[in-house]
């Protein structure tokens, strides 16, 4: 299963490999949308964590370039947003998940959990 990690973070994303691998999952990283927009016209990743320290209005914005390249993309969002202002802020989109701020290997395997259980569907 392919991930795409849109961040300028790459160090913290690196250190959170193992914890993908272990879900059989392979992380690629964008430093930017530019980047990520070239590289799912090229490919389609089961997954495309945003963690791009965006206002809510940019974030939604970055949900729908994901989605206008291919709607059957899931996403999730690096975000300090509580779950229900999440929610509330991202509602209609479909996003997986909201992860906080500095994602930890437990956060990544919920959302290795959440990603199998819609793809299972």
């Amino acid at each position: 299963m392919d991930i795409l990690v849109v961040s300028p973070r790459a160090e913290l994303w690196q250190s959170l490999r193992p914890q993908f691998e272990k879900h059989d999952a392979v992380l690629s990283l964008a430093c930017n949308m530019d980047d990520a927009l070239n590289s799912l016209n090229r490919r389609r990743p089961a997954l495309v964590v945003l963690d791009i320290n965006a206002d809510n209005a940019a974030l939604r914005h970055a949900v729908f370039q994901v989605l206008s390249v291919n709607a059957m993309i899931h996403t999730a969002a690096v975000t300090s947003m509580t779950p229900e202002s999440f929610h509330d802020a991202m509602e209609g989109l479909g996003m997986l998940a909201g992860l906080p701020s500095t994602p930890t290997p437990a956060d990544i395997d919920a959302l290795m959990d959440a990603l199998a259980k819609v793809e299972a569907k």
